[in-house]
């Protein structure tokens, strides 16, 4: 059964919401650690136009297997409207498919389409596999902030990375 990489619509958002939160159980992919309700993500959802910052889902069966978005750095400011730093989240029975890599690689055309210059993501240093996708698309070390985050008195540092597009 094929994969189809589309915009994300409104349905989506509770399936977006629990890859989210398998991400925070995870304890290692993101910086909250309480799980988030569709209510608490409903305002960043709709803040995330199509024609200025996109998700995008993987959906097979008319089901959500991953998600990407690409958000404002630093909003508002002028400067940097050109920049934009990445998120993805793939579903856990679905990692290490190939479906982090498609979506990023469609996420970078789409930001490319819509004049971005400059895309970042920023990582926990314990996230090996985000590690290894950013750096498999030519994305950069080009920030560290050692041991600023800690989730259950494990100690984290935040990796940026970024790329040119």
């Amino acid at each position: 059964m094929e994969i189809h990489i589309r915009y994300a619509v409104t349905n989506d958002l509770k399936e977006i919401v629990e890859i989210y939160n398998q991400a925070i159980n995870n304890r290692s992919s993101i910086a909250f650690t309480n799980e988030l309700s569709i209510e608490d993500r409903k305002e960043w959802f709709n803040e995330h136009l199509q024609d200025k910052y996109p998700i995008l889902v993987a959906v097979q069966n008319n089901k959500v297997l991953g998600w990407i978005s690409v958000s404002p750095y630093r909003k508002d400011r002028q400067a940097l409207s050109k920049t934009v730093e990445v998120s993805y989240f793939v579903h856990n029975d679905f990692k290490r498919k190939g479906l982090g890599n498609r979506l990023l690689n469609e996420m970078l055309l789409k930001a490319k389409e819509l004049g971005y210059k400059t895309v970042f993501a920023i990582v926990f240093d314990k996230n090996i596999g985000s590690i290894k996708l950013l750096e498999k698309n030519n994305f950069e070390k080009w920030g560290f902030l050692p041991e600023v985050a800690e989730i259950d008195n494990k100690i984290l540092s935040h990796v940026y990375y970024g790329r040119k597009i």
